[in-house]
Parts: structure tokens; sequence; C-alpha cells
């Protein structure tokens, strides 16, 4: 009885992190990081955050199974795999982020937003100002509030109507095209606004320059309330030809287009580096990082500003140990929200308009409950199916559904390492010396 993934075409084999450049490097290069970190990164990137060193070691585990693991049996033919378990966290491990990405993005798409027409709205701040959020993360909630507010003052200004409420569900990005530290916001923004009865008031779509100087007026008085700038940097800020700060609207999605709205919030919630854009780690350890696009002659998005200022280049060169601080600095925090509802969107208004509405079509879903560990079980196939396209439970040899008919969870180590030895699946660790020093 084979105890591992047969290979064969069109079926789903499970991967093999332990053999990428970037677990290879994060493998090698994190314990002297974080040996090394407050004397050399301290000081830019902010006290040691525990939960860095909590998901790096986690995603060390992912896909390792030694770990735990899922076994998976043929009805059929009696053909057995074992299907490791995930670290399931956020921003750092490539895999695991996108399944979360896809599993998000569909239930924002089907429960949350309503069959209206849709715009994507980007709003991006001064290179200046960015620092602020990244020594105090909790300013980023406050930065999704902010352009919240602005698009609901405007879109009852622009509607003639007080009462009226944009629907918005707005994602806070950490990161650039380069991984470097950037800060911005991007909404899903109904092209209208809900009247309290839950009429759809629609609007057409307006000058971007309401939107640019709310935004700044929010930003500054954010900034200002805090504490983090005094008002001569507001008036020096104000005082340039281009201020940095930028508002874009130029995505439009029809109403129904669901499919649509799917992708363009997968593209919100997207994990901050690509293994893809990693073109070379050298034997050194140095990451090579390209940007999206083979060159930047194109309409700039968020974070190319940095590209356009000088020599046009699009790509950067990393020291391992500088890599890490890059790729490290976007994890968020435990319990940090990405992604968020305003107005009509919110949990609360929801589920109001789902009671006093349950069949009207432009009422919204109530929040679903989070679905239990079965039911999350059941999930992972079609999201592996969604990611790698191919279904993890099609029999490699006779193409029948397969079954998970046990799960071997991680503190059962004498068992794991029993199951594994006797199909010959364990391998001893290696003996390890101290990393190689960085540069």
């Amino acid at each position: 009885m084979p105890c591992g993934a047969k290979e064969a075409g069109g079926v789903y084999r499970p991967r093999q992190p332990q053999e990428l450049p970037f677990f290879k490097l994060v493998e090698r290069f994190f314990p002297q990081f974080e040996a090394v970190y407050e004397e050399r990164y301290q000081e830019r990137y902010g006290f040691w955050r525990p939960i860095i060193g909590t998901v790096v070691r986690k995603f060390l585990e992912c896909g390792d199974l030694k770990h735990g693991f899922a076994r998976v049996r043929c009805p059929k033919c009696r053909a057995e795999f074992f299907v490791p378990f995930s670290c399931r966290v956020r921003c750092f491990c490539p895999s695991c982020h996108e399944k979360r990405a896809l599993e998000k993005a569909g239930w924002v798409a089907e429960h949350v937003c309503a069959e209206v027409p849709h715009r994507q709205f980007v709003f991006t701040i001064p290179k200046r100002l960015r620092i602020y959020f990244r020594f105090e993360r909790r300013l980023l909630g406050e930065l999704c509030r902010a352009a919240a507010r602005t698009v609901t003052t405007v879109y009852r200004a622009a509607s003639g109507r007080p009462d009226g409420v944009p629907g918005i569900v707005g994602a806070i990005q950490t990161f650039g095209q380069l991984i470097h530290w950037h800060p911005h916001i991007h909404a899903l923004v109904t092209e209208g606004v809900f009247l309290p009865d839950g009429t759809f008031l629609p609007l057409p779509k307006l000058a971007t320059e309401p939107f640019l100087k709310l935004w700044e007026q929010e930003v500054f008085a954010l900034l200002l309330a805090e504490g983090k700038i005094p008002e001569d940097v507001v008036a020096n800020i104000r005082s340039w030809k281009h201020s940095g700060f930028s508002v874009d609207q130029s995505v439009r999605l029809e109403a129904g287009d669901t499919a649509g709205i799917r992708r363009l919030l997968q593209y919100f919630l997207r994990c901050p580096f690509s293994q893809a854009r990693m073109i070379e780690v050298t034997e050194a350890g140095k990451v090579i990082y390209k940007t999206e696009h083979n060159a930047v002659a194109r309409f700039p998005e968020p974070g190319d500003e940095e590209l356009l200022a000088g020599p046009a280049r699009n790509f950067q060169v990393f020291d391992p140990l500088d890599f890490l601080a890059e790729v490290t600095q976007h994890i968020p925090d435990s319990g940090e929200h990405l992604i968020r509802y305003y107005a009509w969107y919110s949990n609360k208004t929801r589920g109001q308009t789902a009671q006093r509405q349950p069949s009207a079509k432009a009422a919204v879903l109530p929040v679903a409950p989070s679905p239990t560990a079965r039911e999350a079980r059941k999930g992972w196939a079609a999201l592996i199916k969604q990611v790698y396209e191919a279904d993890p439970l099609s029999c490699p040899k006779c193409g029948a559904t397969m079954r998970m008919v046990a799960f071997i969870e991680r503190h059962q180590t004498e068992v794991i390492e029993k199951i594994l030895r006797h199909c010959g699946l364990w391998e001893d660790a290696p003996a390890r010396g101290p990393p190689a020093p960085a540069g």
C-alpha cells in the first residue's frame, strides 16, 4: 500500500516547500537575522515583534510531514497518500496566504457585495509620512477609516443625500513593488449610495479632485491628533508642487460582476512578495528581486514613484538579512485586520439590512459564522484546486474521488515517526553548522 502521493499527469502532488529558494534562505539565515536584529535593524524597522518569530517558525514547519498530516485513501483501489498540514500564516507563506486570499475574496464577493456597480479606489500618502505607520501599526486601521470617511463625505455631497451611505470594503497594503514599506489603502466602493430604506441611488463617475483634497485633510488631521507631526510639516508638504498624496478611481466593475470583484479582492489581499520575482538567490544568499513588469514604462501603480524618481530600474539586489528585514516588516500583528467593512457593508448594517429586507435583491447576506474545524478541512480540497489547478482528491491510480480517513496531529510525535519510518518517508535532520556570515 503506497504511503506517498504518486506522480501522475494532471493529478495533485503535495508540494515540497523545503526545496524552494525562499524556504532555504529563511531556514539558513533567519537565526542570524533574529540575533542581529536589535543592533542592525531596530532603529529603522522598530522593536522586534514576537509575532515575526512565531510566524517564521510556523512557516518552517509548513508542508512537513513530521509536524502532522492527513491520511487520504481511495475507496476504490485503496491507494493512499499523506497530506502535510499547512502553517496558515499571513503575509509570509506564499502558498497559505494565497489560499486565505482565495477564501476571503470568494466570501466577500458572494456574501458582502451587492449587485450594483463598484469602483476601485487607491489612496496613497507621501513618503515622508509613511514611517509613522511603520512604528505604530494601529494607525494603519485609522488610515483605512480616513479613506472610508473621504469616500462617504464626497458621495453624500454629490448625491445631495446626507443620509446616504456607500458600501465600502477597505484593504490595507503595506508594501510597494520592491517590498519596501509603502502603506496605502485599496477600497472597493459602490458607485452610488444606499438610502435608509435600502434603495440604491447610483452616481456618475465623480471628479478626483474632491477626494484628493479631503483625503489629504483627513491624513493630516489624523497625524496632528496623534501628535506625530507639527503644523509646520503640514504647511511644508502643502507647499510642494506634488504633495505625494494621490487618489485613483479608474477601475470600474459592472453590476453583478462577481468574478471581477473576486479577482480584484484577490489583488487587494495578495502576499507582500512573490517567489516568482526572486529571479536569483546566489550561493551567498543575496536575492535579486524584480518588479511585476520588465519595465516601468507604463501607467505607474502604488509604490512606483521610487522607481520613477531616479534612474529607471525594475529590480533590487538584497543582502539576505536585508531581504528578511523587508519581508518580515509586512507580517501583521496578531488580530490585526487587513480587510475592513464600512458604511452599508459594515457588519452591523449588513445584519440589520438582512433582517429588514430578507428577500430584497439589494440586501446583503448576514455575516456567516466562522467554519468549524471539520468544515475548514472540507474546504481544503476546493482551495487547493483553485491554487494549483489540480484536484487533490483525485486518485493518482484510478481517478476515483479519495477520502480523508484520519488526521495525525503534531503532538503525536511517536506515532508520526513510526508511520513515516515504516513508509520510508522519515529523514533524520542533517547536522548543521552556524550560518555563513551575510554579505
